[in-house]
């Protein structure tokens, strides 16, 4: 089922541009002029209260409450500056990465994928050089998945329930992500959100835009999955079984021959393995 998203452009003083979603959600209504009397100073969302969850340099990710025509959203707020020198200046004459985020988590919400919903992209720029961007997406209420396998129930029968809902969902998100012509270059637990829904179900969602790129080709689809699965090893509830259960979904939902399939694995196998070495080695210096 396709989630429209209606967006529109807003110009804030300073000058920042940008996009943000005017939609309706049951009761509420984000409409342009509320979104305008917001944002009319971007760079003042950081001032007060913030939640930072994030710092790496000009770099932040942070919670706030938004008071969007005098209705409360919980968000999380994402602020990239352009890094210094020559290479600083190179990169930031490329895509920017609030209004790649924000674009990109609106259309695969057309698509039909769970992912948390875009509110908002914004940008400042002198000479075609970005020197700012923000994106601000809904706040999702869970865990992700890497705290969730961390942390599953006691009970044998729930813990298969539970791993056999996840690897059917992430299965289909890689898939559907394909099948669009994108592909998830750091799929890895941390970047996935997993919701407890009313009726006890679990839900997977994606929550990092960062990650998602547009291309094609068998090595870049694949390359998600053995990411993925170097991500939670070493992980004591997932075993051997689990790795099984999710390439089989993935391979029934991608539709890869059978007679392909153990050398696929194999291969899939020897790079999650080295992944998940390299990443020790790392976090060991």
């Amino acid at each position: 089922m396709r989630n429209l998203i209606e967006i529109s452009e807003i110009r804030p003083a300073g000058g920042w541009r940008g996009w943000v979603a005017v939609r309706d959600a049951g009761k509420d209504r984000f409409t342009k002029e509320e979104w305008e009397e917001l944002l009319a100073r971007p760079e003042k969302l950081f001032d007060e209260g913030v939640q930072t969850i994030k710092s790496d340099g000009g770099d932040i990710v942070a919670i706030k409450y938004l008071s969007i025509g005098g209705r409360g959203i919980k968000a999380v707020m994402k602020r990239h500056r352009r890094g210094k020198g020559p290479l600083g200046i190179l990169r930031s004459m490329g895509p920017i990465r609030g209004m790649r985020n924000f674009i990109g988590a609106v259309k695969i919400s057309q698509y039909g994928m769970p992912v948390a919903a875009p509110l908002a992209g914004l940008y400042r720029s002198r000479f075609m050089v970005c020197d700012e961007s923000i994106y601000i997406s809904e706040y999702v209420d869970g865990v992700n998945l890497h705290k969730f396998l961390s942390n599953l129930p006691a009970e044998a029968r729930e813990r298969y329930w539970s791993k056999d809902q996840v690897c059917e969902q992430m299965a289909e998100i890689l898939v559907t992500l394909s099948n669009e012509g994108l592909y998830h270059r750091d799929a890895k637990a941390t970047n996935f959100v997993v919701c407890r829904q009313g009726g006890g179900e679990y839900r997977v969602v994606i929550t990092d835009m960062d990650g998602i790129l547009q291309g094609r080709g068998e090595d870049r689809q694949l390359g998600a999955l053995w990411r993925l699965a170097a991500s939670v090893m070493g992980i004591a509830g997932v075993n051997r079984t689990d790795y099984v259960r999710m390439f089989n979904a993935y391979c029934d939902k991608a539709g890869i021959e059978q007679e392909r399939q153990g050398d696929i694995w194999r291969e899939l196998a020897r790079k999650a393995e080295e992944k998940y070495r390299s990443n020790h080695l790392k976090q060991g210096r």
